[in-house]
C-alpha cells in the first residue's frame, strides 16, 4: 500500500476510535506535562543559580592559606599577609588551556566608612566599606549609558586633565565636584571624628566622582530584606545609576581600627557587573592601589588578593581548576558544585517520576490496542485478503500509535507550558520579593519541547509494538472463516 493509503487510514482509524484513544492517552498527556513541567523548572532554577548567583564561567583564584586553629584565631599566611597573588601568577593562569582571560583584582585593606543615600531613600545609610578593584577595560560593557569607569585621578593617563579651581560644585558641572586634591590628608580632630580638618590653604579643585560597580547581589539583598526591616522604598536597578555617595578612607566603626588621618571622597554608581565584588563596591583598581599604598608601603600596590579566571567553556572548569592547583593556588568555594549537584539530582528524580507515569500509560495503551486488534480482526482479515502485507497492517497500528503519542505530546507540553505561566503569575502577584526572585522560574529549550515529543511518540509506538505484530501476523483465510 502507498504511504499516502496508509496515511489516510491511520487518521480514519484515530477518528472512529477517538473515545478509546483520548482515554488511552491520558497517562501519556500527564507523564508529558509532568515531565516537560519539572525538566523546565529545573533548567529556569539553574540558569539563576548557576547563571546569576553561583556563574560556572567564572572561578575566583585565592591564595593557599596554611593556617593553624588556635582556639578561635586561625594563625599563620593569612595573617602575615602571606595570601596574595603576584603579577607572575597572574601570567601563570593566564597561560592555563581553557582559560580565556584573568581579572586580577585587589582588596581594600584599610578600614574606611560608605555612607550616603539620603537624596533617593530619605535617609543615609552607614556601612563599613568592603571594596575591591578591578582593570577598568574589563568591565567596560557593564557601565551605563553617558558614565565611565576609570581612573580620573591617575597621573600617567593622558585623558586626565589638571583641576581647574572651583568655589562649589555648580563650578565643576556634571558629574564632578568640588573638593580638595586627590589624596588629601585630613587631621582627625579626635578619635571619634570621621570628618577630618583639611589642612589651611589647600585649595579647592574640581573632582570626578570615584566610579563605583555594584553587583546585583546587593539590589537584591537590599531588596529582598534591608528595606522592609528600616520601611525604605524598593529600588530599581537602572534608576540608581547615578547616585552620588560619600568614602571615607581611614576612618571605621570598630573606633579601635581608626587611622591618624583620613582620606574622603566621592563616589558614583555607574553600572553593575558580574565582575564586581558581590558584597561590596568594586572600583578602578588604580584608586585601591593608591589607598593601600597611602595607609601602607609601596609594596601594597602589587599584592592582588584574588584572581576571575573566566573559563567560556563548562566542559573546562575541571581542567581549569586542576591546573590552579598545581600553581599552589586554589579555586574559592563558591557553593556552585554543590548547587549543580542537588539541582542534577532533583532533574533526575523528576525525570525518573515522568518516565514511571509515561512507561504505565504505554502498558495501557498496550491492552487498548490489543482490544482495537480483536475487534478489527474481520477488517484486518479484509484488507490482507485484498492484498495488503503484513509490513502494511503492521505499519497502520504503529502509525496510529505515533499519531496518537504525537498529539498527545503537544497537548502535554502545551498544559506545561499553561502551567508555568499560572506560577510566575501567582508568583508576581502573591510571592513577597525575595533575593534573586526571577520574572520566570521557567526555561523551555527547544531539545526539550523535541524530547517530550519523542518520548511521547515512543512510548505509545512500543506499546502498540506487540499488538500490532499480532495483528500483522493474522492469517485473512483463519480470520474470514472465524476460525
Amino acid at each position: 500500500m502507498r504511504s499516502s493509503r496508509i496515511s489516510r487510514l491511520v487518521v480514519a482509524n484515530i477518528r472512529r476510535s477517538r473515545n478509546h484513544f483520548m482515554l488511552a492517552s491520558i497517562g501519556i498527556v500527564v507523564g508529558i506535562a509532568t515531565f516537560s513541567f519539572f525538566i523546565a523548572l529545573a533548567q529556569g532554577v539553574r540558569a539563576v543559580v548557576l547563571g546569576k548567583i553561583f556563574p560556572l564561567d567564572q572561578l575566583e583564584v585565592v591564595p593557599k592559606s596554611l593556617d593553624v586553629a588556635v582556639g578561635p584565631l586561625a594563625l599563620g599566611t593569612s595573617t602575615f599577609g602571606g595570601d596574595v597573588i603576584d603579577d607572575a601568577k597572574v601570567t601563570q593562569l593566564a597561560a592555563i588551556p581553557g582559560v580565556a582571560i584573568v581579572y586580577p583584582k585587589m582588596r581594600l585593606t584599610v578600614p574606611s566608612i560608605v555612607w550616603g543615600g539620603e537624596a533617593l531613600l530619605g535617609a543615609n545609610l552607614r556601612s563599613e566599606l568592603v571594596a575591591d578593584g578591578i582593570n577598568p577595560a574589563l568591565v567596560q560593557a557593564d557601565v551605563g549609558s553617558g558614565l565611565e569607569f576609570r581612573d580620573f585621578d591617575d597621573p600617567s593617563d593622558p585623558a586626565n586633565s589638571a583641576p581647574e579651581r572651583c568655589r562649589t560644585d555648580a563650578d565643576c558641572g556634571e558629574h564632578r565636584w568640588c573638593g580638595p586634591p586627590a589624596a588629601t590628608r585630613r587631621t582627625r580632630r579626635n578619635d571619634g571624628d570621621d570628618t577630618g580638618v583639611i589642612p589651611r590653604g589647600t585649595p579647592m579643585v574640581c573632582r570626578h566622582y570615584v566610579p563605583i560597580l555594584v553587583s546585583e547581589n546587593i539590589v537584591e539583598l537590599y531588596n529582598g530584606g534591608l528595606r522592609r526591616a528600616h520601611a525604605l522604598p524598593k529600588l530599581v536597578p537602572d534608576s540608581v545609576l547615578g547616585l552620588t555617595f560619600n568614602l571615607v578612607i581611614g576612618a571605621s566603626m570598630v573606633e579601635a581600627s581608626n587611622k591618624g588621618y583620613l582620606i574622603e571622597e566621592k563616589a558614583m554608581l555607574v553600572g553593575f557587573s558580574r565582575k564586581a565584588i558581590s558584597l561590596g563596591l568594586t572600583m578602578p583598581v588604580g584608586y585601591i592601589q593608591r589607598f593601600n599604598v597611602d595607609f601602607g608601603s609601596p609594596d601594597d600596590a602589587q599584592r592582588y588578593h584574588s584572581a576571575i579566571v573566566m573559563v567560556p567553556e563548562k566542559d573546562d572548569v575541571a581542567a581549569v581548576a586542576k591546573g590552579v592547583a598545581d600553581l599552589g593556588l586554589e579555586v574559592a568555594d563558591t557553593g556552585a558544585e554543590q548547587a549543580a549537584l542537588l539541582i542534577a539530582i532533583f532533574t533526575l528524580i523528576f525525570a525518573l517520576v515522568s518516565g514511571v507515569i509515561v512507561g504505565i500509560a504505554a502498558v495501557n495503551i498496550m491492552h487498548v490496542f490489543f482490544m482495537l486488534v480483536y475487534e478489527r480482526q474481520h477488517e484486518i482479515g479484509i484488507m490482507r485478503a485484498v492484498g495488503a502485507s503484513r509490513g502494511d497492517i503492521l505499519r497502520i497500528i504503529l502509525g496510529e500509535a505515533a499519531l496518537l503519542g504525537a498529539m498527545a505530546g503537544v497537548v502535554g507540553v502545551a498544559i506545561a507550558f499553561g502551567s508555568s505561566l499560572v506560577f510566575d503569575w501567582i508568583s508576581a502577584n502573591y510571592v513577597p520579593d525575595f533575593p534573586y526572585k526571577p520574572e520566570t522560574y521557567f526555561v523551555f529549550p527547544w531539545w526539550l519541547v523535541a524530547s517530550a515529543l519523542g518520548f511521547a511518540v515512543g512510548f505509545c509506538i512500543l506499546g502498540a509494538l506487540l499488538p500490532a505484530r499480532r495483528a500483522a501476523r493474522m492469517e485473512p483465510a483463519a480470520v474470514l472463516s472465524g476460525h
